[in-house]
């Protein structure tokens, strides 16, 4: 087999490549010789093929007919390349599928997420069941009932906002100013504004005090994080900062930046924000030696490590790299 013919027979094993690139980092994979750009398209075709999915049975049957097919790289990223040109706002019906339809709607942020919120708010104790069947009894309530339709929420959500930001919008200059939200979702100064006329933002601000190096700054020590120490968490990381992750702050849990289980504090600056899923990933543990303070450890998959202030994750390679998500640059530590 000469060299022409061993690099057919390699694109036959697009699935196998992908499901080996889903354990690596892109970083990593980068600092091996691949282009970052290359490397960042093929991790993020691995995760969609082989990384969470509120759809896995449809998962499996994409992966298993892709790997029958022997399909190539070059045609799956194809077909991943024509879904995302899928973003106008509407509303599609699937066709039935034994005795099943699907229902696919794609508006703006602010409908989606009010949307989702009403749906959360019915199954907030419903932790027995996967969110995305949790979810569907609720949306059918939604839609059938003849009561007031969506919940419009008090922002308990964290907004992150700068002093001077803050004046501008006080003083009604605030027009260009664009906050984010523990949502994953941005605000304008004067969407802001109206929010606090119409007292969704509730009946109490509150004041996070932040160090532009050792990161939020409080005097409380729990095993839990509690509601204070949690808003700081979010105001902080407004989505989990686990690089290309876009899970907003909301839906995130506490994390102990070094574990709790090997001596690491319940104060702000050892906890974070990480989706369910990053939290389960996130190497806790690694070689460590006896020593009064924790010691990070070499990395497995990657952990997540506070460096000069601000939340970054610490890859197995040893790099040290931050969430690029839109949001994710508008936490507490950004408007320091």
């Amino acid at each position: 087999m000469d060299k022409y013919e061993e690099f057919m027979a390699l694109t036959s094993q697009a699935i196998g490549i992908l499901k080996d690139m889903s354990k690596r980092s892109p970083y990593d994979m980068a600092s091996d010789g691949m282009a970052r750009k290359t490397a960042k398209s093929f991790t993020t075709l691995a995760d969609v093929l082989f990384g969470p999915t509120d759809s896995p049975r449809l998962q499996r049957e994409s992966v298993a007919l892709a790997e029958d097919r022997g399909l190539s790289l070059e045609y799956l990223e194809m077909v991943e390349k024509d879904a995302k040109k899928l973003q106008k706002r509407d509303v599609r019906l699937g066709r039935v599928v034994d005795g099943l339809r699907t229902i696919s709607i794609t508006d703006t942020q602010r409908r989606i997420t009010d949307l989702e919120k009403t749906l959360d708010a019915a199954v907030e104790n419903d932790n027995d069941r996967p969110r995305s069947e949790a979810l569907l009894e609720p949306f059918w309530d939604l839609v059938e009932s003849t009561g007031t339709g969506l919940i419009r929420p008090e922002y308990r959500t964290v907004i992150a906002i700068g002093l001077d930001d803050f004046a501008k919008v006080s003083c009604g200059k605030g027009e260009d100013v664009v906050v984010a939200l523990s949502d994953g979702t941005t605000m304008t100064g004067a969407e802001f504004i109206n929010a606090a006329m119409e007292g969704s933002l509730g009946d109490k601000l509150y004041v996070g005090l932040f160090h532009p190096t050792a990161g939020p700054v409080n005097l409380y020590e729990a095993r839990f994080a509690s509601d204070k120490l949690r808003t700081l968490a979010m105001a902080e990381n407004l989505v989990c900062p686990w690089p290309d992750c876009n899970v907003p702050a909301d839906r995130c849990q506490v994390h102990h930046i070094d574990a709790h289980k090997h001596g690491g504090y319940t104060k702000p600056s050892n906890l974070t924000m990480l989706c369910k899923y990053h939290n389960g990933v996130n190497d806790d543990d690694g070689p460590r030696k006896k020593r009064k303070r924790p010691s990070p450890g070499k990395p497995k998959r990657g952990r997540m490590r506070r460096h000069r202030g601000k939340v970054r994750l610490h890859t197995p390679g040893g790099k040290l790299v931050e969430n690029t998500h839109h949001v994710s640059s508008m936490g507490a530590m950004d408007l320091i």
